[in-house]
């Protein structure tokens, strides 16, 4: 595996993902596709441009060749030396923006993953070279792809996940929230009533500390901020409550 194949691969994954979300099984992809119809989210629109900037998109986002001769035209270019190609990190962060964050075929974090079947060629490619690492049908990042991980803003500058680190954070801050949660909330959580939960820590989890029960309502936009909270405390309250084995 070279660098050149690499590049192939990435762009035919591109390919594949903007036309049919690299499901298994789709029709062939055929020149004249449209690459531009999944959205304007920011994954979508850094893709639509890299392909571009490979030539095999127009800047309508139409695809120039049929999808099952962009990976030979992709390395064959690498190989040839043409520097109109944007550098292999540049193709490798649009690939990572659009599979491990935009969707989850992928994961940006520094854990094993499974990746989903129509990536996995991509996958075997980028460990070949580095960028991860084969553990069964699983894989696990290197620091080599934190350059393009960085790009992409899935990664900080010393190579850990930004998705992991808030994750930490939450735990953290709801294993405070859950030392000293009010009776009527442990009980919302028990029953997993997210959307309680989650009203409960937007009106009275304030600054590190439970307030009490208050009548002013929740602002809808602080709803939505403790999706992520609601959900870590639900799930200690249910992990204290679940009877312990008995071992012997």
């Amino acid at each position: 595996m070279t660098v050149h194949r690499l590049y192939g691969e990435l762009a035919a994954s591109l390919v594949r993902g903007l036309v049919n979300c690299c499901e298994l099984g789709a029709a062939p992809v055929r020149a004249g596709a449209d690459l531009g119809g999944q959205g304007s989210q920011s994954a979508f629109e850094g893709a639509c441009l890299v392909l571009w900037k490979l030539g095999l998109a127009t800047l309508e986002d139409k695809l120039l060749i049929d999808g099952d001769q962009v990976v030979e035209f992709i390395s064959d270019r690498s190989q040839a030396g043409h520097a109109d190609l944007p550098p292999v990190d540049d193709v490798l962060a649009a690939w990572l923006l659009l599979f491990a964050s935009q969707w989850d075929h992928a994961s940006a974090k520094r854990l094993p993953f499974v990746p989903h079947d129509g990536i996995r060629p991509v996958m075997s490619a980028l460990a070949r070279l580095g960028y991860a690492e084969p553990l069964g049908h699983a894989f696990i990042w290197t620091d080599r792809i934190g350059p393009a991980m960085q790009m992409c803003g899935l990664w900080d500058q010393n190579n850990l996940s930004h998705e992991e680190l808030d994750e930490r954070d939450v735990d953290l801050e709801m294993r405070a929230a859950y030392a000293s949660i009010p009776e009527d909330v442990r009980q919302a959580a028990l029953r997993d009533d997210r959307i309680a939960v989650a009203s409960a820590l937007a009106e009275r989890w304030i600054d590190g500390a439970w307030l009490p029960d208050s009548a002013d309502g929740v602002p809808w936009w602080r709803l939505g901020d403790v999706g992520a909270q609601a959900k870590r405390l639900v799930e200690l309250v249910a992990a204290d409550a679940r009877p312990m084995r008995d071992v012997n």
